[in-house]
């Protein structure tokens, strides 16, 4: 059983910052240096990010990036969807499932990448977390990544550490990826079979 309780570590870094923060760099450096040491440099910028500026400044810097007139949406519903009614199916969903894992979303809503990265170690079902990875949060991850135009964004690294992340967790993927075409977006909603038949 693959073990993806550093999912829940890295969606510290996708949270509005708190003092809190800080205490996560330590496992953060565990994961990334272990595993993908050329993904180091990337979490180095955002741990001086963390460790030099005052959680105000931060806040304002998450705020700017992902809030008020974001650069970039953490919804990963709203990435895929837009404003299409399909993103109304996700979100039923997400909830079900977070609902059934026990996973507290606190105020942000299913399909905020904190909630779905926390969400992956306490699905009991292993072939959902890696349909959930490989057909949807790697897709999202793309397409939110490619919303950045400066290229200093230390969420922007971020971003692209977790994508590594993810890719090197499930290397030889057999399901499907989201298509953001807009004719195929009902067809790739379809990738995940257990909620088919859910109204």
């Amino acid at each position: 059983m693959k073990d993806l309780t550093h999912y829940t570590d890295l969606a510290a870094i996708f949270r509005y910052p708190t003092p809190k923060r800080e205490s996560f760099i330590g496992v953060w450096r565990k994961i990334i240096w272990n595993g993908l040491t050329e993904q180091g440099p990337k979490l180095e910028m955002f741990i001086t990010h963390v460790q030099e500026k005052t959680i105000a400044a931060q806040q304002e810097y998450y705020i700017s990036t992902f809030d008020v007139q974001a650069v970039c949406y953490l919804d990963i519903g709203y990435v895929l969807y837009g404003e299409d009614y399909n993103r109304g199916i996700f979100l039923a969903n997400m909830k079900k499932e977070q609902e059934n894992a026990g996973n507290d979303c606190g105020s942000e809503l299913p399909d905020h990448l904190p909630n779905m990265l926390t969400l992956l170690p306490k699905l009991g079902d292993q072939n959902l977390a890696e349909e959930l990875v490989v057909s949807i949060m790697i897709p999202a991850l793309e397409k939110m990544i490619e919303s950045f135009q400066a290229t200093d964004n230390v969420y922007k690294g971020m971003l692209e550490v977790l994508l590594n992340v993810m890719k090197n967790d499930y290397p030889a993927s057999e399901f499907e990826r989201f298509n953001f075409s807009s004719q195929e977006k009902a067809r790739s909603f379809e990738c995940l079979p257990q909620w088919r038949n859910i109204k």
